[in-house]
């Protein structure tokens, strides 16, 4: 019995070494909240680095089933990796569903730099993106940029 405590104990120490897996959609350490630039009901969480200044940065979209992402694009290549669910991407500047192809979880897919995509959550999503900061998107109809909405509802109350 000393032996197993002792071989436990040894293969516990050498798991505790290990990286850990990057974190799942809904754990804790996840901090998911609504950003500017990102439609609702999309939440946007950061895994690491920081989006906004220079460098490497790994960020989460989790977006319900049926949400359409508009064409949109990003100054910077990206890897994206469908961590849960099934997910419509087409490059492209509008929606059409006879080109769309469907990625389930696991698939990794890089967005060029510049080149405009659309998406739909054919189900209830996670979405992972890598790339170098600072993040910037642009949306290929100005119309639907959040930001854009926002001002004009602003603008319209006063």
């Amino acid at each position: 019995m000393p032996r197993f405590h002792a071989l436990a104990a040894l293969a516990l120490t050498a798991l505790a070494a290990l990286p850990l897996p990057a974190a799942a959609e809904d754990e804790p350490e996840l901090k998911w909240a609504f950003v500017p630039g990102y439609p609702r009901p999309i939440e946007v969480a950061v895994v690491s680095g920081d989006p906004a200044q220079p460098g490497p940065f790994v960020v989460r979209f989790r977006m319900p089933s049926g949400m359409k992402w508009s064409p949109h694009r990003y100054a910077s290549t990206r890897e994206m990796t469908i961590v849960k669910g099934i997910f419509w991407l087409v490059p492209g500047e509008s929606f059409n569903w006879k080109d769309m192809n469907e990625y389930k979880a696991g698939t990794t897919l890089t967005k060029e730099a510049g080149k405009p995509y659309f998406g739909w959550a054919r189900t209830a999503v996670v979405l992972e993106e890598k790339g170098e900061g600072p993040s910037l998107i642009e949306y290929v109809n100005p119309e639907d940029d959040p930001r854009n909405k926002r001002a004009r509802r602003s603008s319209a109350s006063e």
